[in-house]
């Protein structure tokens, strides 16, 4: 199979990027044929061919769109898009419905025009894709509410975990929380402050923020650690991981944390939640939540045992090769 995959970066930075170089991996070990389509790449892999896609500033959206558009006149079986682009055969909509981002985080987007017109380039991405994949089933029917998407091109694909890079080590509880996520603001960072206090727990935060030295200076007692490449090195030394997230079509960093046994703590919006071994993990305030750290620690062996099982159970070539299954579906 002739495959083409666009987006507009090739790289291991981001979850849609690691998730696409992954999966590029994955059908070239299957022996399908790839091109990616992008506008930048820095993973060197000699077995894809590479075709820029011009991006120009200050119009980046439109362009890119523009410049994507001449893929759907190569000779390719199938095309997968996974950004807001031209319309695809298959749209993998990892965001879910832009939409609904927006209007959790950003309640009056509706007067910043080109807010608009990332909202209607989603839309018509989603609409006219002949399958939309999803992470969550939350996350699709958020693109139906919103856009009026047709529920039967939905598939829903858990997104996988490399279980081997991320695993447990043995150790001893110690009250140690950990937040990781990127944008703080809508990760939920000051409620999960609330919940290390309200629980007498230490909190280390890993990820970035553009007011990251703001937040150092108001939070004295929180260890923050910025940006880290090596964050298996770092989550299985936690008793628990605390996401207050607003807005999530699916959560990563959670089965990520699964994974190395630390029990995920989130807030029902996370897609992620719909693999859970345990509805206690779910709350929505900082008292609920604290709820959820305390059984956390009060169960121990037992409940990290349950979080690891449903990370195994969630293989990274589970995920690549259902999306791969969809794609030969619908070759042209």
């Amino acid at each position: 199979m002739n495959v083409a995959l666009v987006h507009r970066r090739f790289t291991t930075r981001g979850g849609t990027e690691r998730f696409l170089v992954g999966l590029a991996r994955y059908l070239l070990d299957e022996g399908h044929m790839v091109h990616v389509y992008c506008n930048r790449s820095d993973e060197p892999e000699p077995r894809i061919t590479f075709h820029h896609l011009p991006m120009l500033r200050p119009a980046k959206v439109l362009s890119l769109w523009r410049s994507a558009s001449r893929v759907r006149l190569q000779d390719h079986d199938v095309v997968l898009g996974l950004g807001r682009h031209v319309p695809h055969d298959v749209f993998r909509a990892g965001g879910g419905a832009h939409q609904a981002y927006l209007d959790v985080c950003r309640p009056h987007w509706r007067l910043n025009p080109a807010a608009r017109l990332e909202v209607e380039l989603d839309r018509r991405v989603a609409l006219s894709s002949r399958a939309v994949i999803t992470p969550s089933r939350r996350a699709g029917q958020d693109l139906v509410r919103c856009y009026g998407l047709d529920e039967a091109k939905l598939r829903v694909i858990h997104n996988g975990v490399d279980s081997k890079r991320f695993r447990p080590i043995p150790r001893s509880p110690r009250r140690r929380l950990v937040f990781l996520g990127t944008g703080f603001a809508r990760k939920g960072l000051a409620v999960a402050i609330q919940v290390a206090e309200a629980t007498g727990c230490s909190l280390t935060v890993i990820g970035d923020d553009a007011r990251l030295e703001s937040w150092k200076r108001r939070h004295p007692a929180v260890e923050f650690l910025g940006p880290v490449d090596d964050v298996h090195q770092h989550l299985p030394d936690f008793d628990a991981l605390v996401l207050p997230t607003r807005y999530e079509p699916y959560g990563n960093v959670c089965l990520e944390a699964m994974a190395c046994g630390v029990p995920a703590v989130t807030t029902p919006c996370n897609g992620v939640t719909e693999v859970f071994p345990d509805p206690r993990l779910v709350a929505d305030d900082v008292e609920e939540l604290a709820e959820a750290v305390e059984v956390v620690l009060s169960e121990g062996e037992a409940l990290r045992e349950a979080c690891r099982a449903a990370a195994l159970a969630l293989p990274t070539d589970r995920a690549y090769r259902a999306l791969e299954a969809v794609l030969t579906e619908l070759k042209r």
